[in-house]
């Protein structure tokens, strides 16, 4: 299968401001309070409690449920990538790093981090974590309406600041998920394609489905998968089978196991786009 360039789908921002119940940590007082300071600008934001450390942190979350934790990594004592690993979960909070070393970019998003934001902080940069945090948490406040058998607002696209942690030889590329078009296997590497470039990245297919479908994408075979968000169109073809044309032009086989799945997917985009 081959790679057809084309423009970026543009995904329209939410006019609805979800609240918000964000918890800061960070061992450093004047780091908090400057993160206190801008996250009172931004609306739909409620400052639950402000932590010195991950132990204080572990307690506030019991008692306080945050949505979001703004969460430091060098800190004493239990440091703040363990305290996400124990926060990982369907319940958990979500996590946002805000830290001055990019080395951990990686493992933050290996363990599913919303966003990883470095110091100096940035007004405009802490805005855009906020916002694709406020979307996962309108998302998974969906699907738990839906579970109850209620309706709430449509879940299945992926936030427009979200992105994919990708180890490609010895350097780390953060890629927008709205620019990713489609990933296949090699081995036990998975080639990510995207409106730009294609990279290697070291991880099997089965992991990476499992991460990118909450981000609406498909399998749409054994060894591939596809942005649902970026297909045009599903159309049959002669021998019986279909094949996927994506807003760039690119055709892509769809096998009849997956072909229900990917119209699952589809259709979820459409309504959240």
């Amino acid at each position: 299968m081959r790679q057809q360039m084309g423009s970026l789908l543009h995904v329209p921002a939410t006019t609805i401001v979800t609240p918000m119940r964000v918890l800061v940590v960070d061992d450093e007082p004047i780091a908090r309070r400057r993160i206190v300071r801008l996250l009172r600008e931004m609306p739909g934001v409620t400052i639950v409690g402000e932590c010195g450390s991950s132990r204080e942190a572990l307690a506030a979350i019991r008692t306080r449920s945050p949505d979001l934790i703004l969460l430091d990594i060098a800190m004493p004592g239990l440091d703040g990538l363990s305290l996400a690993r124990r926060l990982a979960g369907p319940t958990g909070p979500l996590v946002v790093f805000v830290t001055a070393y990019d080395e951990h970019a990686l493992e933050a998003f290996r363990i599913h981090a919303a966003d990883y934001v470095l110091k100096p902080l940035d007004r405009g940069r802490l805005r855009d974590a906020l916002e694709h945090a406020r979307l996962t948490v309108r998302r998974t406040r969906s699907e738990r309406a839906d579970m109850a058998g209620t309706t709430d607002l449509d879940a299945g696209a992926a936030p427009p600041s979200a992105r994919l942690a990708v180890r490609d030889g010895y350097r780390t590329q953060v890629v927008p998920i709205a620019d990713v078009l489609w990933v296949e296997s090699f081995g036990n590497y998975a080639r990510v394609y995207t409106t730009v470039a294609r990279y290697t990245h070291r991880v099997t297919m089965a992991r990476l489905a499992d991460e990118l479908k909450p981000l609406g994408f498909a399998r749409i075979h054994r060894t591939a998968i596809v942005n649902a968000a970026r297909v045009v169109r599903l159309q049959p073809r002669r021998n019986g089978q279909y094949e996927v044309v994506l807003d760039t032009g690119l055709r892509l086989c769809v096998s009849r196991t997956y072909r229900g799945a990917l119209e699952t997917a589809w259709r979820q985009g459409t309504r959240a786009g």
